[in-house]
């Protein structure tokens, strides 16, 4: 193998090395964004559940 050649393997190597790191982060980033909305989903519809205060329109009381 030649010096040029092997160079040209190193190169090679360190670009499918980024490609390949690159896929993964955006691949992170994409699970990790579905989760923060799905949890974000998930506490809107508790927050829904929760009971609220009933106000009730009534008389004032007079003696």
């Amino acid at each position: 193998m030649t010096r040029r050649s092997a160079m040209v393997k190193v190169w090679e190597w360190a670009r499918s090395s980024h490609v390949r790191a690159v896929d993964n982060a955006r691949a992170a980033s994409t699970e990790l964004s579905r989760r923060r909305v799905e949890r974000e989903d998930v506490e809107l519809f508790l927050a829904a559940l929760e009971p609220r205060p009933v106000v009730t329109q009534r008389p004032a009381f007079h003696a």
